[in-house]
């Protein structure tokens, strides 16, 4: 019956002198500013938990992208266009928005597989509460119970039929609101490559559990990586993308430089969450009572080299360029040599300081992160096809 969708709804004549509709005209207009504000920031948890669970072929992901809400671009085959939805309140037991919000997001993807003319690798629809195909408790346990602690992911030919009976519906009901004024045809609109999904994902802001799935994403990456990153680390970098991507969400800074996020971005911060120790002598020979000032200097060197992985591979093969120089078998003795002589040669790709002596052992610090973490770095990198 699936594979005769199309027959079923077949494109009308007049459609052949319509145009798909802008993106910057809605399916449905939304006058909500508190909806619209919390749906931006369910598009950036979305969009991140997503490009990270594909962080190996993704190139970047845009939020709010030319198509689409999210679109992730690879490296080896075409974008993946993702509709969102999300409701604020009970997001557990919320049934009577289910009909509508697929039906918006149906409109909006049959209007994205046309102009892209069929060019993509999958159509998704997510939201952030657990039953977006308004089924039954029984069907709900059986064939689609997400829980807090991951995302939820399912392709359509996997669902129970009640999921494809529903769905179809709204592609029926979707194809018609588009007909009105634009093109409706589903020849792009592939059910193959369509997937939905849940992001458990309340509005009340304070609430640690929001995170959970963003946290065990992460987890499950490094396990994929083969790295045994302590859960106090996790938080680190869980904690750091929050702080930078949803701080300002909505803001017109926002808008004007974080639409899009690179692979590159996002590993950088993972590895200097994880890159957050150097040898105890270090720390002995600082002056006193610069630490705090350093950690200040750190932050800034993070927040405005916010996706340069080129500094890590200068830092690196001038240490390495410089143990071969030295010919020296103490390897240790070689790195405070190259630390304490050639921080300088670094000034122009770190952060200023007012004070010269903050700065020195800002640079210092780093360089020492950076060359003790390099193993740890060079797994990330390897096994996230990062050059």
């Amino acid at each position: 019956m699936d594979n005769k969708i199309n027959e079923q709804l077949s494109l009308d004549v007049g459609d052949a002198v319509k145009k798909t509709r802008p993106k910057n005209v809605p399916a449905v207009k939304n006058t909500d500013a508190s909806a619209s504000a919390f749906g931006w920031r369910f598009q950036i948890i979305a969009g991140i938990i997503l490009s990270i669970r594909n962080i190996k072929e993704i190139k970047f992901v845009e939020i709010e992208g030319n198509t689409e809400d999210i679109e992730l671009y690879f490296s080896d085959k075409d974008p993946a266009y993702i509709q969102s939805k999300a409701i604020q309140g009970n997001i557990f037991d919320k049934t009577d928005v289910a009909a509508t919000k697929a039906t918006m997001a149906m409109n909006t993807l049959i209007n994205t597989s046309n102009r892209t003319e069929g060019k993509y690798s999958e159509l998704m629809y997510v939201v952030n509460f657990r039953n977006p195909l308004n089924l039954n408790n029984a069907d709900l346990i059986a064939s689609w119970n997400p829980d807090l602690k991951r995302p939820f992911i399912r392709k359509y030919n996997s669902l129970p039929s009640k999921a494809k009976k529903f769905i179809r519906a709204r592609i029926k009901t979707a194809k018609k609101q588009l007909e009105e004024k634009y093109i409706g045809s589903i020849q792009y609109f592939d059910l193959n490559r369509l997937k939905l999904a849940t992001i458990l994902f309340s509005s009340d802001e304070q609430d640690e559990v929001n995170y959970l799935s963003l946290e065990n994403v992460i987890e499950d990456l490094f396990e994929k990586l083969k790295l045994n990153i302590r859960l106090g680390k996790i938080h680190v970098i869980r904690d750091m993308l929050i702080t930078k991507y949803l701080a300002n969400a909505g803001s017109k800074e926002w808008g004007e430089k974080h639409k899009r996020i690179s692979k590159e971005n996002l590993i950088w911060k993972i590895i200097f969450g994880i890159i957050d120790s150097a040898p105890t002598e270090f720390y002995e020979e600082l002056p006193i009572g610069i630490e705090g000032e350093l950690d200040i200097y750190e932050h800034d060197f993070v927040e405005q080299q916010v996706e340069d992985v080129v500094i890590i591979n200068k830092v690196l093969a001038g240490f390495n360029e410089y143990m071969k120089l030295e010919n020296e078998r103490n390897r240790k003795e070689v790195f405070r040599r190259f630390v304490n002589h050639k921080w300088s040669d670094y000034k122009d790709i770190f952060p200023l300081n007012e004070d010269p002596i903050v700065q020195e052992y800002g640079i210092k610090m780093i360089i020492t992160r950076i060359i003790y973490g390099q193993r740890t770095i060079a797994k990330i990198k390897d096994g996230v096809n990062l050059k």
